[in-house]
């Protein structure tokens, strides 16, 4: 991380300042630092992670991690577009949708190349991260005692709500982004790329939409356009011919790669969405879809190894469709990880105890876990006899009737028995 709160990649161009050389990102990667800290917090409670010491790596100086991650909240909020949404720099997690390089020079770099000045293209995708980790920046300062700090946060990501409201919604899903001369990128508007995976996946996640049903509908959208029987497609239709404004995700052939692949990597943020919405059956579908375990019956077409996962999957649009590729060059284990036990099976470390939430299959009759948290042993069964996806309607914790979806943080050593009913009682 670079000290304006910036990310940092060996791989970019790099400016010089001084006798230090700066990159110019300004894209997600900041956020995932939020995530990274709140996630050690709430599995370990080991606050004095805050004030650790860290250094920046475009100079020698070096702060606390609470400061680290406070830059991260507000070099988004310091780098926004014409519509209040975050600049995208270079790229954001998709590194092949480049809005600020214009190639027309065979072999370039785009991940290493801006010609254009990038203070008008922005995405969605980093808005929708931005509310969902936000909040985690904001309850991290409640809990350490710095409210007026969680109050101006707070009043950022309303902001930033708003600005998705208004210029992020293209009327049955969420748009992509804007380019560089403020076009729709991932609309209705557009001749291809029409609808996009990502700012599905992290709006829903962070529960834009919600309650007023339109995440209900991205996410209808996403199965009417985007689901396969393979996995779910980056976006549709895929790219025809190369667009400047728009960079290499649209010099892959159709169907492959960001052009319209199964990208693996990005599917889990969809079936956590589906889990948000209380949506067990689908969630767990499209969990299997990109699952080798699921996969053995088609392995002649999968090809890739039965027990890894793959980055890509060839989509619709490919000349193969399912036809899978690149395995181990991909995120999707760890998501799928993430997914599954804190979505799924709903078992969330939080800040101040261990919560238990699932959201799964009807048909599934019961599940039991063993988790480790904080150095207590809690043996958990879930046991779902009204055949419902999701909903608490019972708790008891070695034997005794308990009030609440959150455990509490019992003592290190000590080992208890968790029941949850699951359905409306």
């Amino acid at each position: 991380q670079l000290e304006d709160g910036s990310a940092y990649h060996q791989y970019q161009p790099l400016t010089k300042k001084g006798n230090h050389e700066v990159g110019g990102n300004f894209n997600d990667d900041p956020l995932w630092l939020i995530l990274s800290v709140s996630a050690y917090l709430k599995e370990t409670g080991d606050w004095s992670l805050l004030d650790y010491h860290a250094p920046f790596n475009n100079n020698g100086n070096e702060s606390s991690i609470f400061e680290h991650i406070k830059r991260s909240f507000y070099h988004v909020v310091n780098n926004l577009g014409p519509h209040n949404l975050p600049l995208i720099g270079r790229a954001d997690w998709n590194d092949c949708l480049n809005l600020n390089c214009f190639s027309e020079t065979p072999g370039e770099s785009f991940q290493t190349t801006n010609n254009k000045i990038g203070k008008t293209a922005e995405s969605v995708m980093i808005a929708g991260m931005f509310v969902l980790y936000g909040k985690e920046y904001v309850r991290i300062c409640q809990l350490t005692g710095r409210s007026a700090e969680a109050t101006e946060a707070q009043h950022h990501i309303n902001n930033m709500k708003s600005a998705i409201d208004a210029y992020g919604w293209d009327g049955e899903w969420f748009l992509r982004a804007y380019d560089y001369y403020g076009n729709k990128v991932g609309s209705k508007e557009n001749d291809e790329g029409q609808i996009f995976i990502e700012s599905q996946g992290f709006c829903i996640m962070a529960g834009i939409g919600i309650e007023d049903g339109r995440a209900k509908q991205a996410l209808k959208s996403v199965e009417d356009r985007l689901a396969t029987p393979y996995g779910i497609v980056l976006l549709n239709p895929a790219y025809t011919k190369y667009h400047l404004n728009l960079g290499e995700i649209t010099t892959y052939p159709p169907g492959y790669k960001e052009n319209a692949g199964i990208f693996c990597h990005n599917n889990p943020w969809i079936i956590i969405a589906e889990t948000l919405l209380g949506n067990g059956d689908k969630a767990f579908d499209y969990y299997k879809r990109i699952t080798p375990a699921y996969l053995e019956d088609i392995s002649e077409l999968h090809k890739t190894e039965p027990y890894v996962y793959s980055q890509m999957i060839a989509g619709k649009d490919s000349a193969k469709p399912g036809e899978a590729k690149n395995s181990w060059l991909t995120g999707t284990a760890a998501w799928n990880l993430y997914t599954v036990s804190q979505y799924i099976l709903g078992i969330q470390p939080d800040y101040d105890g261990l919560s238990v939430n699932p959201c799964i299959p009807d048909e599934w009759e019961n599940f039991e876990i063993t988790r480790k948290f904080r150095g207590a042993i809690y043996k958990i069964t879930v046991v779902n006899n009204k055949k419902s996806e999701t909903g608490i309607s019972k708790v008891t914790v070695d034997g005794e009737s308990y009030s609440s979806n959150l455990l509490p943080v019992f003592e290190p050593g000590t080992t208890h028995t968790i029941v949850y009913e699951i359905g409306k009682s």
